[in-house]
This record gives C-alpha cells, structure tokens and sequence, in this order.
C-alpha cells in the first residue's frame, strides 16, 4: 500500500507539471507584445516597404542584430523587423505581416523577419574576439537560453496562425550576411523548429539574390 504523504506528493507534482504553461518563465508569460504603434522605419527602409497580402506569407527568417541595448524594448522601435526577440526573452512585435519590410534580401516576399537582440560569434559559443563582427565596438554577446524560448514561441505562435512552412536563415537572402543569425541561432531555433515541425529551409545548396547556404558547421546538437 502506497503511503498517503507519496501520493500527495506525487499528486501536488503533476498538478505542477500540467499547470506549468510552456515559456511561463518568459517576460509576459512569452506572449508576443504588440508594439506596432511605436514602430518606426528609417526613410530608406521606408522608401523600400511595400503592401502584400497576409496570405503570401510562409516563412520566418532569422536574423541577429549584430548590437545589443538590453532588454528595454523601446530602445528596439526602429529595428527594420517583424518581430525582435531581447536578451530576456521578451518577443515585441513590430510591423504587420502585411508590410514587406527590406529586412530580409530575396526572401522578402514571402517572409516575416525576427531580430535576436546580441553581436554573436560565428562559431557555436565561441568568446574568440576574431569570431565576433567588429568585438571592439558592438561587443561580444551570446544568445542567452532566454532568447532560445523566446524564438521557440515565435515559432510556436506563428504555426498555430497556420501559416508558418519555411524557415531561413538570412545569410540565404542576400551578400555580405556570412554570420547571419549564425549558428547559435540557427541550431537552436531554426534547427528545432525544422526536428520538430518539418519546416523547410530550402535544402543544402538553396540560397537567393548572391546570398549563401547554411554552412555544415552551423548543424549540431540542440538542447
């Protein structure tokens, strides 16, 4: 016979795990914060926005921003993004997905684009200086396991919209964009969102508009 106090126990631990909602931890519980009325565009990402409809959207790409400003959002209304994902984890997002923003090369057209917050290293979790984009003036960052949760329930939130089928890296959409997301980013988020949703990504050679393929060294083991 089980003692009573085990099954209390027992019991007390599975009303936590099934009341425990994924990316509770998160600011605001990882829900998606619309910031759209505080959004802004510089006149040449102005010059270059264009209309589309909803419909034609079918993919996420993910970008880094190269410079971080912690985790005041506003500090991020002028970022040419969809969506930013901050240092905490916070998800703010920033324009429609009827806006075609010149965020993401020549995957534009069909895509949304989120910015994780950080300078990060071209080599999965490398604190070499000579693998970070200008070290000395945008510093050395790495996506923190905050940011991680945050794109997972990006990804997450875009596919129960049920339009969500590709995901990119923007190193795919255009030149001189070598460490974009990189592979910390792209292990974490784009490579779990592929395992777990079989979402496409274009395939080993597929790139657009002089833009590269995702580097052997950017797959790995994700947590």
């Amino acid at each position: 016979m089980v003692p009573i106090w085990i099954s209390v126990v027992g019991l007390g631990a599975l009303w936590f795990a099934l009341s425990k909602r994924p990316y509770s931890n998160l600011p605001n519980g990882g829900k998606i914060v619309d910031r759209r009325k505080h959004a802004r565009l510089t006149d040449d990402a102005a010059s270059h926005t264009r209309t589309r409809k909803a419909s034609d959207v079918r993919a996420l790409v993910l970008h880094q921003m190269g410079f971080s400003r912690g985790n005041d959002p506003k500090r991020y209304d002028g970022v040419t993004a969809h969506y930013v994902v901050l240092p905490d984890g916070g998800i703010y997002w920033l324009h429609d997905h009827t806006t075609r923003l010149p965020a993401s090369g020549g995957l534009n057209s069909e895509s949304v684009a989120v910015e994780f917050a950080g300078n990060l290293p071209s080599r999965a979790g490398s604190t070499n200086p000579d693998a970070f984009w200008g070290a000395d003036k945008f510093g050395m960052d790495q996506l923190e396991p905050a940011q991680i949760e945050g794109g997972r329930a990006l990804v997450d939130a875009l596919r129960r919209q049920g339009s969500l089928t590709h995901i990119y890296a923007h190193r795919q959409g255009g030149p001189n964009r070598e460490n974009d997301p990189g592979p910390d980013v792209w292990r974490e988020v784009g490579m779990w969102a592929i395992r777990k949703y079989g979402l496409q990504w274009g395939g080993e050679s597929f790139a657009v508009n002089k833009g590269k393929p995702i580097p052997a060294h950017w797959w790995g083991a994700i947590a």
